[in-house]
């Protein structure tokens, strides 16, 4: 069982597939590969989001509230998930423009269990583990927390190398998600729907303190634009599951 914790800032661009092919070619200067995906940094993400019946998380990231909490489960790879099958609980943190991610790693039928019903997780946690598991069975009593959306995308990552140890940057493509049929276990006839057309890519760059200038220069160059946007929130609103859909500029 592992824990990661950490508070950074997140910036996120909507672009298309030309701009994508520019800078990550560029960045290959720059930054290394993630080295969690394959020798390009490539790796499929899928994520179960919890939320209340009135949707609290998706109001509160459209109402823009300055303290806001998600909880997901989350798996990284290609892979069939099974109730054994390791997965993230994380919780997704903003405070004003810092965010903060507690997540452990838990057979999917523990996470699901603690998730959905509070439901106490095996014993031998560290405190710094046990923190994270009690935060979420808090969140669960107390707000309800039920599945609302599985969203999934394929991911090409990059880290900072030696002179930009925290620097990250992630371009998220073939934006897909579902609202019926909501668990990440292999079922054979769950099928998601793009949310973002296929042509469109979600790119975030992730500090701790600043950006770069080098790179500050290459998202000027291919003239990115800053978008508010949340992957939940835009599959919430594609699949019609909100009346009120947030409005982003193709």
């Amino acid at each position: 069982m592992r824990i990661k914790e950490y508070s950074r800032y997140e910036l996120k661009y909507l672009i298309d597939r030309e701009q994508r092919e520019q800078l990550a070619q560029a960045l290959e200067d720059y930054m290394d590969p993630d080295t969690y995906g394959d020798d390009h940094g490539r790796y499929p993400i899928t994520s179960l989001y919890y939320d209340t019946a009135d949707y609290k998380a998706y109001w509160d990231k459209v109402e823009g509230h300055k303290f806001r909490r998600k909880v997901r489960v989350r798996v990284y790879g290609d892979k069939i998930v099974t109730p054994e099958t390791k997965c993230f609980v994380e919780i997704k943190q903003r405070i004003n423009k810092t965010l903060q991610k507690k997540r452990v790693l838990l057979a999917y039928r523990t996470a699901a269990a603690l998730c959905g019903q509070g439901t106490d997780v095996p014993e031998g946690l560290s405190e710094t583990e046990q923190a994270v598991v009690q935060e979420v069975q808090y969140l669960q009593n107390t707000l309800d927390l039920m599945p609302a959306c599985v969203v999934s995308y394929d991911r090409l990552a990059f880290e900072g190398g030696e002179y930009d140890p925290g620097l990250r940057v992630t371009f998220d493509t073939n934006l897909r998600g579902r609202i019926y049929d909501l668990t990440l276990l292999a079922q054979g006839y769950a099928e998601n729907h793009f949310f973002i057309p296929p042509e469109w890519c979600v790119m975030e760059v992730k500090v701790n303190y600043r950006v770069p200038f080098w790179l500050t220069a290459l998202i000027a160059k291919y003239r990115c634009t800053l978008r508010r946007i949340s992957k939940y929130c835009a599959a919430l609103e594609e699949l019609k599951t909100v009346l009120q859909r947030q409005q982003i500029a193709y």
